[in-house]
């Protein structure tokens, strides 16, 4: 990566990243502006006339945003996301389009193996993510003493 070494660069670069920022706040701003509609709609809806289908399709679809939310919130703190998390929206989107939408007696083969196919994948990511984040947790216990005391 090439040295910043301009002071013209260095501005344009922080003012770029400040308005990035903001856009992500905006996102997450309106993500929980419409997680809570969503609330309020289900609510009324259910209120109203309750359908089982409806109510879990709503359920799951406001699970889906606030892991969306939880995921921008991440980012404005660390400007990095774990994949783990990507995966777990991919699982919820899955789920919902499985238990809710989908009519399973419509699908075919094809279908059922490439959905398969995606859980796998999903499955394998996440499993690889959780095993390198207790790795890294497993290291910090065992050498966090020694780490700690090298840095003073």
């Amino acid at each position: 990566m090439r040295k910043i070494s301009s002071w013209t660069e260095k501005k344009a670069l922080g003012w770029l990243s400040l308005l990035f920022d903001f856009v992500v706040i905006a996102l997450g701003t309106l993500t929980m502006i419409y997680v809570i509609w969503m609330i309020i709609d289900l609510a009324l809806s259910s209120i109203r006339h309750f359908s089982p289908e409806d109510a879990l399709q709503g359920i799951v679809l406001i699970l889906i945003f606030l892991e969306v939310f939880e995921i921008i919130a991440m980012y404005i703190i660390y400007h990095h996301v774990p994949m783990k998390n990507v995966v777990e929206i991919g699982v919820l989107a899955l789920v919902k389009e499985l238990l809710v939408t989908i009519d399973l007696a419509e699908l075919g083969w094809q279908m059922l193996f490439g959905i398969a196919a995606l859980i796998a994948a999903m499955g394998w990511v996440y499993t690889r993510e959780r095993r390198r984040e207790d790795e890294h947790e497993h290291f910090l216990l065992e050498h966090g003493g020694r780490v700690q005391r090298d840095l003073e």
